[in-house]
């Protein structure tokens, strides 16, 4: 806390000239109408205030007694804290999550399918489907995907792709045809978009076609008026081919021809791979269903198993109560043998015969114990067995002492008896030595029956869960690859006919190369036979110097120059006068959700009227409304690095939002009750809808344009607007005094009419109560 008021000060201090200019300009400009506002608001105030009696002293009482019980009740104070700590949360989550949504939009997928076949212009062949898709690849502005006309299809059906843009076959040819036909075709760009999948993104993606439209615009007038431009920069260029200065580009052509063995002899190569990839991948396709079988008899296996460890779960869940039963009659037995050996003291020495009867039931019962304690140790092993753990071998060793001790117990008391039935008598050191054993017995026992409960049961059934999920996700992986063999059989299907179809090409091209290298050839050698002109070299320069500067002016004749007014970096700052409104509002709302407007009695019989607990109880919620918005407010500048060109006049006028908005939600709940709350959240989300927080109340209907100047979040969302962008003294005061009369009136309403109205209420309340549904 003391980092982020140390940050919060440095910050102030940063911001300190630029505030103190705004705040001289606010109140020096508008000095006359605040006094004005002011004085009429007192004169105002004193005449609705005279003939109410009001005892100062009794809501100061009210307000420390509601501060003092926030601050000595933990229970209370832990609630203060949440409920001062949850409207920040809110807004800052949705001012985070809002961030800059623009800048991803590269993550909206939109599929590309272009099934141009080209066109012929001048001798030229022209594809502009082709050149759409390399500027596209170099476009991050969207996720342009580029896929099938099919893969499209159910993309789009399935909500892989958010929309899709096909350029048809036909694409170039209609768009060329403005220059090569009498009577020109429009070019389609066949756009489709799935509007299911979410709101926004259809209008990004429409954006995006309408951006792919302009490009492949620009893209046809660069590309006809270059295809022009390239047919006599090419007249150019075949007469430049005789000067010396080019002998680099002859250089290259030439190095490129001597270049053509190796080139044929790679595709050569790369043929022969393509063969014995297309033979792996065969072999492959071959012995598919032997792994499918394999994988279906483990996929039985791992079912099986299941249903084993299933059982055995249950198995070992119903020993667990066995064992603490059988280890809870041991102990009893221990209990037993101690209290009857400390009988024997109290017995008279010369009464052998009652003494033996107490032996002989002690060593029984120490025989029955060592029965039972053999129960436990054989289901313990057999726990052991399956889960193998270091504290059930403990536990295991820890009865085996007790058992251990439970014997030697037995043959004591057994040579106790046996003094008996010689007629001597038992020394009573030898009753308290009995005694001892058989609570130290009892304490074994206890401490073994604790281990098991608290350490052993609970990791039985966390090994058995364990075992469980690991055996279903076995199940559920070998599902999920038997699911997916026919897709695996399908995929290498489809990669042998595409692996056939690259093999026919690189034939066709083997077989089309000898032509090729004797074309370049012919030409390589052309470039050797030209001579040099001064006329040719005038011509050679004025075509070679406007084509390309030419045909760009002409693809794009416009270019826009773009000024801010007011500029916001990022569109969660832009969004965080909304959001930070919606939230000292939420903040008041959900105070009186949780806490009551009532004031109970002070406990000395101290009489408070109606006015002296709604001032009382005003001020406690007044103070917890201002440290909501302070802590909203300061950790959107410090933690969240808003955007704020005024902090100081956006905390004070944050301040007056939240006394503004508490005191309008606090009349309505102390006139109206519970309907005051549902009232409000009626206004909550007209304003919600209305005030122009998020779009423009231009776009909205009629309704909300007729209600959103009447709204006092659309005058909490300007004057935020003001500091965070840009102060117009003007506008933020305007935004002041309208806040102010909904503060004035709502105020001076439920000052005098609370009392009138509580009584109606009570009315009101009563009935609903006989109803049943009343809380």
């Amino acid at each position: 806390m003391k980092n982020i008021l140390r940050s919060f000060k440095t910050y102030i201090k940063s911001a300190s000239n630029s505030s103190r200019i705004y705040i001289k300009k606010v109140f020096i400009y508008h000095k006359t109408h605040m006094k004005k506002v002011f004085i009429n608001c007192t004169v105002h105030m004193k005449k609705i205030l005279k003939g109410y009696k009001i005892n100062n002293k009794n809501v100061s009482r009210i307000y420390k007694r509601d501060i003092k019980n926030i601050l000595t009740n933990r229970a209370t104070l832990i609630m203060m804290i949440g409920l001062i700590l949850v409207p920040p949360l809110y807004a800052w989550f949705n001012i985070r999550a809002g961030w800059d949504p623009y800048l991803n939009t590269k993550g909206i997928s939109v599929a590309i399918v272009n099934l141009d076949k080209g066109s012929e212009f001048r001798n030229v062949k022209v594809n502009i489907g082709d050149n759409v898709v390399k500027s596209l690849k170099t476009n991050q502005s969207i996720g342009w995907t580029f896929v099938s006309e099919s893969e499209a299809k159910q993309g789009i059906k399935y909500g892989k792709y958010y929309a899709s843009l096909t350029m048809p076959k036909d694409f170039s040819k209609d768009l060329l045809s403005v220059v090569t036909e009498d009577t020109p075709t429009k070019a389609k760009l066949i756009y489709t978009v799935n509007e299911k999948r979410n709101a926004i993104a259809p209008k990004l993606t429409k954006k995006g076609a309408t951006a792919l439209q302009s490009e492949i615009t620009k893209n046809f007038i660069q590309t006809s008026s270059g295809t022009i431009l390239s047919f006599l920069t090419q007249i150019g260029v075949e007469l430049e081919n005789n000067k010396p200065q080019l002998k680099s580009l002859a250089d290259m052509m030439i190095s490129l021809d001597d270049k053509m063995p190796k080139i044929k002899k790679s595709m050569d190569n790369a043929y022969g791979q393509s063969i014995l990839l297309q033979k792996y991948l065969l072999n492959v396709k071959t012995n598919l269903p032997v792994m499918t079988n394999g994988i279906g008899d483990a996929l039985t296996i791992a079912k099986t198993s299941n249903g084993y460890i299933e059982k055995s779960k249950d198995s070992l869940k119903a020993a667990s109560p066995i064992i603490q039963k059988d280890l809870s009659t041991i102990k009893g037995i221990s209990d037993t043998a101690s209290s009857s050996l400390s009988e024997l003291n109290d017995l008279r020495p010369s009464n052998n015969a009652v003494i033996k009867e107490v032996l002989v039931k002690t060593r029984d019962k120490y025989g029955d114990a060592v029965q039972t304690i053999d129960n436990v140790l054989s289901l313990n092993r057999s726990l052991n067995n399956f889960l193998n753990s270091t504290a059930i071998s403990t536990l295991i060793s820890n009865l085996s002492d007790a058992r251990d001790e439970m014997m030697t117990q037995q043959t004591n008391v057994n040579a106790m008896i046996n003094t008996v039935d010689r007629g001597n008598q038992v020394v009573t050191s030898d009753i308290n030595t009995a005694k001892k054993a058989a609570d130290k017995s009892s304490n074994s026992i206890s401490n073994i029956m604790g281990d098991f409960k608290t350490t052993i049961d609970p990791k039985v059934d966390n090994a058995m869960q364990n075992t469980k999920e690991l055996s279903t996700n076995t199940v559920n992986m070998l599902q999920n690859i038997q699911n997916d063999m026919p897709l695996i059989n399908s995929t290498l299907g489809q990669t042998n006919s595409q692996i056939n179809s690259s093999i026919k090409s690189l034939n066709t091209l083997r077989n089309n190369f000898p032509k090729a290298a004797e074309y370049l050839h012919t030409n390589t050698q052309k470039l050797r036979g030209l001579t040099d002109d001064k006329k040719l070299n005038e011509i050679i320069n004025m075509l070679k110097k406007d084509g390309a500067k030419e045909s760009d002016f002409l693809s794009n004749p416009i270019a826009i120059k773009q000024n801010s007014i007011y500029p916001i970096p990022n569109y969660g700052s832009a969004m965080s006068p909304f959001y930070t409104t919606l939230a000292i509002w939420v903040g008041a709302l959900l105070m009186h959700s949780l806490l009551s407007v009532e004031v109970k009695k002070f406990e000395d019989g101290t009489l408070l009227s109606t006015r002296e607990k709604f001032l009382g109880r005003y001020f406690t919620f007044l103070t917890i409304a201002i440290l909501q918005t302070l802590v909203t407010i300061v950790g959107n500048i410090l933690l969240l690095k808003t955007y704020v060109v005024s902090p100081i006049i956006l905390i004070l006028f944050g301040i007056y939002v939240s006394i503004v908005f508490l005191t309008i939600i606090y009349s309505f709940v102390c006139i109206l009750g519970n309907i005051g709350k549902a009232l409000i959240v009626v206004v909550m989300v007209l304003q919600i809808s209305a005030s122009g927080g998020t779009f423009p109340v231009e776009l909205l209907g009629s309704f909300f344009q007729f209600i959103h100047p009447m709204l006092p979040f659309t005058y909490a969302i300007g004057g935020m607007r003001e500091t965070v962008a840009g102060i117009i003294p003007s506008v933020l005061i305007s935004h002041v005094l309208t806040l102010s009369k909904y503060l004035v009136v709502c105020f001076v309403l439920a000052f005098i009419l609370q009392e009138r109205m509580n009584k109606i209420n009570s009315k009101f309340i009563k009935e609903f109560d006989k109803s049943g549904l009343a809380e």
